[in-house]
């Protein structure tokens, strides 16, 4: 540019400084978040197959060489429509009717297993959570997918 010139001349071609400042400090915030998502010791499962706390797949229950009991923790329109054979219906609708049938074929160190309709379904973790309470028994599992888990591995 010649001293006195009043048309400056256009910028060079690459990334000016601050543009580049600026685009750093835009993606280091990204960086760093998704680092803290991957690394973090209490970060939330990934995968659909992850097993929460409690939780056992219908492979593992298959495995145990004793007689587990079933409890269906769905609607009785549900349960009256399909079922795990054998299984016994207990809701938190109905808790203080159902519990009886419940402790008529229960014994402490029996292997409880209980589901609800599908995996996003919180009622079977409530129904096990509350049969621990009651029972204080720490063999009380929620079965993971529920319902539409078992059904399709007997398919």
């Amino acid at each position: 540019m010649v001293k006195g010139d009043r048309n400056p001349e256009p910028p060079a071609a690459g990334m000016t400084p601050v543009l580049r400042q600026v685009l750093i400090l835009l993606l280091l915030p990204v960086f760093l978040a998704a680092a803290t998502a991957l690394l973090h010791p209490a970060a939330p499962p990934w995968s659909e197959d992850s097993l929460a706390e409690g939780e056992v797949n219908l492979a593992v229950v298959d495995a145990w060489d004793e007689e587990v009991l079933w409890v269906d923790a769905r609607s009785r329109d549900d349960y009256e429509e399909a079922h795990v054979p054998g299984a016994l219906l207990l809701n938190e609708d109905a808790w203080d009717d159902l519990l009886f049938d419940f402790f008529d074929r229960w014994h402490p160190g029996r292997k409880v297993v209980v589901y609800c309709g599908s995996r996003g379904c919180r009622a079977s973790h409530q129904v096990a959570e509350r049969l621990r309470e009651e029972t204080g028994d720490d063999e009380i599992y929620v079965l993971h997918g529920g319902w539409r888990h078992w059904r399709e591995g007997r398919l």
